[in-house]
């Protein structure tokens, strides 16, 4: 056919030239011609194609290993050393519940002595063998309340006098943790219950010995902690007040007998008084010969009353509501001797009274002179 095939190159007649020859292709990676650079892609493989000895050693890199595409199957046991482990890697929740037994615990260096490094109730009394805590493995103060799981200790885990007083943090122990009549009187201090640890009305009578409370311990007595009945004096005794000298009961021997009575000094006594409405007020004076006073309220009116309610005597003031006068609703009789220094209005009865004809006269000083009442019979 070359006869009639003319080839033209660079306007010029070239002859024919045989192919290049083809090598035999093997796949056997010795007589396998070299391919283009990324000629081949994914598609070009087929699954399963490239097998453990077509990868060289160190080939597979992490940037060619898909996220999550290692799982547990494809670890070896054992394929996971500690090196291998970055620091905090393994977490609480990593650990399956029961995996780490005493098996797999170093038994002189995995036990933590520190109370912060365990969480609260992880180590319950089942963990525990009896006996197995002593006093010596903890220390003062360790334990608190929020370690121990309620109802966890039991007084057969806790040895005769294992508990002593640095084991115990301060206010601790509750009137809850304490059995009833567990407290005995050898276990109080003395003079350590104060009023502050007394609760209201706890001390009954029964609890007070026989004349322990004296004096001294008796703050005032209030009216309302008096009851009705009698209080027995010594026959010389008396209830006094520091105010006014006032004292109720033995007052003096007068002439030789005992006076019981109420006794005041100068200037105080016996009032009575109805708040708002008036008052009545008995004292013996400071002046003269010590005089009785019997003071009342501005209308300054005295009344003597019978049972009956009727008035046998009434006095009234200078300055009184009706004026100044007696009024005298019974037999009324008045001194017979000459006063020796009358005031005005003042009286008294004459019985022989001279150059007045025979009966006595009711004599009565104007303020200059004594004049006679004229009776009936002289008039």
């Amino acid at each position: 056919m070359s006869e009639f095939l003319q080839k033209i190159f660079g306007n010029q007649e070239v002859d024919d030239q045989p192919f290049p020859e083809i090598p035999p292709h093997t796949h056997d990676g010795q007589n396998s011609p070299l391919l283009a650079p990324s000629s081949i892609d994914s598609v070009q493989i087929k699954t399963g194609a490239i097998g453990t000895l077509a990868l060289a050693d160190d080939s597979v890199s992490s940037e060619k290993i898909i996220d999550q595409a290692i799982l547990t199957e494809h670890l070896d046991a054992l394929a996971v050393t500690e090196q291998k482990l970055a620091n905090a890697a393994v977490a609480t929740a990593k650990i399956k519940n029961g995996a780490v037994n005493a098996s797999k615990l170093i038994q002189t260096e995995a036990v933590v002595t520190l109370s912060a490094q365990i969480d609260d109730a992880v180590i319950i009394s089942a963990h525990i063998g009896t006996g197995v805590i002593q006093n010596a493995h903890l220390g003062n103060a360790i334990v608190t309340n929020a370690k121990i799981v309620d109802a966890t200790i039991q007084s057969a885990k806790i040895g005769d006098a294992q508990i002593t007083t640095a084991k115990i943090a301060d206010a601790n122990i509750t009137s809850a943790k304490i059995g009833l009549a567990e407290v005995k009187n050898a276990n109080i201090e003395n003079l350590a219950v104060t009023a502050a640890k007394i609760q209201d009305a706890t001390i009954t009578n029964a609890k007070i010995a026989n004349a322990t409370i004296d004096n001294a311990k008796i703050a005032n007595v209030a009216a309302d902690k008096i009851t009705a009945g009698v209080i027995n004096l010594t026959s010389t005794g008396y209830l006094g007040t520091p105010y006014g000298g006032i004292r109720i009961g033995y007052l003096r021997s007068i002439g030789g007998v005992p006076i019981y009575g109420l006794q005041a000094g100068p200037g105080h006594g016996l009032m009575l008084d109805d708040g708002v409405h008036g008052y009545a007020r008995m004292w013996v004076d400071d002046s003269g010969n010590r005089p009785l006073v019997i003071d009342t309220t501005a209308n300054d009116r005295i009344f003597f009353k019978a049972a009956s309610g009727n008035d046998i005597l009434r006095l009234y003031g200078n300055n009184a509501i009706s004026g100044g006068f007696v009024d005298v609703q019974t037999s009324f009789r008045i001194g017979s001797n000459e006063p020796s220094s009358p005031s005005n209005g003042e009286m008294y009865y004459d019985p022989s009274p001279s150059g007045m004809g025979a009966g006595g006269r009711l004599m009565i000083y104007n303020g200059f002179s004594w004049h006679a009442v004229a009776w009936f019979d002289d008039i």
